[in-house]
């Protein structure tokens, strides 16, 4: 049963995912989202967002021009799942650069050299953050959570 979400409950799902153990269901335009807690290394952990059950490394793309999604990716990849840019050369080379050619002549050299590579990624670092992006999607329903079974038990 899934149901529109209200600012009371952003703020328990919020808490729910700063927990230890999350798994939360929503639905988003007719696909299942479902963030859970999963372990990056040894003593850290992040939030990760699965479509459908499921983090594929085919719908991840660094063709030109393409924002970071193939083709195959859900329509909805870029609105759940977080967003990350990288320069494409770094600071120190940027400087090292500028200072053989001179500001004139490294804009001619190296036309693309302030651009940044934008990709999206399934984890988030903290809960905040994944709620904040969260509560712009229009549409979005809780389906599954932690709170909702435990506000029915007590019923």
């Amino acid at each position: 049963m899934s149901q529109p979400i209200t600012k009371e409950m952003w703020e328990d799902i919020e808490a729910e995912m700063s927990g230890h153990f999350v798994s939360i269901t929503f639905t988003y335009k007719g696909h299942e989202v479902c963030v859970q807690r999963v372990r990056v290394s040894e003593s850290k952990t992040s939030l990760q967002v699965y479509i459908d059950g499921a983090v594929k490394g085919e719908w991840v793309s660094f063709s030109e021009g393409k924002n970071g999604i193939s083709d195959k990716a859900p329509a909805i990849l870029e609105d759940v799942w977080c967003k990350k840019t990288k320069a494409k050369y770094d600071n120190k080379f940027k400087a090292s650069i500028t200072k053989i050619y001179g500001k004139r002549g490294v804009k001619k050299e190296y036309p693309d050299l302030d651009e940044k590579r934008v990709f999206h990624l399934p984890n988030f670092s903290k809960a905040s953050v994944l709620c904040r992006q969260f509560k712009k999607l229009e549409g979005l329903e809780l389906k599954k959570a932690m709170f909702l079974d435990l506000k029915e038990e007590t019923l």
